[in-house]
């Protein structure tokens, strides 16, 4: 849409910073302070399924990933609310 700015939201990873690095002037970058997992509670649930899967070997890439859907599956949404919720 012309005249259109969008936000993209970012933690301080650095991975997520770059000395040479291109935004568009309508994209506004936002970096979210140091140690606040609560403004990015996706984290959790994240680290929930990498602790499902991350110590197993797997046969092929494959695998992994129809190991990951698995894990996926079983997420309730009371579960992903407990993983990601905060007071």
């Amino acid at each position: 849409m012309p005249g259109a700015t969008g936000a993209l939201i970012l933690d301080n990873g650095q991975f997520h910073k770059a000395k040479k690095l291109s935004v568009p002037s309508n994209v506004e970058l936002t970096f979210l302070p140091p140690y606040s997992p609560e403004l990015n509670p996706v984290e959790r649930l994240w680290q929930d399924l990498k602790d499902q899967v991350a110590f197993d070997l797997y046969e092929s890439l494959a695998a992994l990933r129809q190991e990951v859907r698995s894990a996926v599956a079983t997420y309730t949404e009371k579960a992903v609310a407990s993983l990601t919720g905060y007071e």
